[in-house]
């Protein structure tokens, strides 16, 4: 899906003629400059990450515009949890655009979860990780998260690895699938309550009803605070907001297809 590695040392020189070319293109064009476009590390709220634009839409983003096209909500995350012994879950942790600057951003025995299931993201955020010299404070769980433990099909989207889903994707925009392994999200917190603050932060492709619905149907340990992607929130099969509101959260932040829910008298 890619094309050979650009040489490093060209990358910068090369990425300053294409910016603001891909910047000033209609969506055609673009199209047409994506498969040249180079790989390189980019900076931004103190930290680093290597970016391919070629077959990553967050990548690009980044790439273009220096910062993450979610940067309020990063943002809104990093005050949360900056300087405190806080437990991150990035569940669809892509490249690392938010596990990174959160590993970063928490205090003395904060530690993130960052679990991804595309192999391709898995290396990537990985090679970040060691970039940023967060090997003791990010650990990437390599699976999907669901309703029971098994295993379920991964599809792949062409052109953009951050888009692959458990659900189906629509025919002509697949390439290709595998199997990966599921877990539920509450084999993960058995220790949540050693953390001063916990956060989740999930973007599942519209599977977030099938990840947080049996941790609300528990009725037992809960965030304090969830930052819920909500683009997908018509092809939910149950209202995952009003339910989430019911249990005592009040929406902090409404921002970039996403919501800030964070539970009253907690933060």
């Amino acid at each position: 899906m890619t094309n050979p590695a650009f040489n490093p040392v060209d990358a910068p020189i090369l990425s300053a003629s294409l910016r603001p070319v891909f910047r000033a293109a209609d969506k055609a064009a673009r199209q047409l400059l994506v498969p040249i476009l180079p790989p390189e590390v980019i900076e931004f709220t103190g930290v680093r990450m290597y970016v391919d634009p070629r077959d990553n839409y967050t990548d690009r983003m980044i790439w273009r515009d220096g910062q993450p096209p979610e940067i309020q909500s990063l943002m809104a995350l990093v005050e949360l949890v900056e300087g405190r012994k806080a437990l991150v879950l990035d569940i669809g942790a892509n490249s690392g655009s938010f596990a990174i600057p959160l590993g970063v951003a928490v205090g003395a025995g904060g530690r993130v979860i960052a679990f991804e299931p595309n192999p391709a993201m898995i290396g990537r955020l990985g090679h970040n990780l060691c970039l940023n010299q967060l090997g003791d404070v990010v650990r990437i769980e390599g699976c999907a998260l669901g309703d029971a433990t098994g295993e379920a099909m991964l599809n792949f989207r062409k052109g953009n690895f951050g888009q692959a889903s458990l659900k189906p994707v629509e025919p002509g925009a697949q390439d290709g699938a595998m199997l990966v392994p599921v877990r539920p999200l509450l084999e993960f917190v058995a220790d949540a309550d050693n953390y001063d603050l916990t956060v989740i932060k999930i973007d599942v492709e519209g599977m977030e009803v099938a990840v947080l619905g049996p941790m609300l149907d528990a009725g037992g340990w809960m965030p304090d605070a969830m930052l819920v992607e909500v683009a997908h929130a018509d092809e939910w099969d149950s209202d995952l907001v009003g339910r989430i509101l019911e249990l005592g959260y009040e929406i902090r932040l409404q921002a970039e297809q996403n919501s800030l829910f964070v539970r009253k008298n907690a933060v």
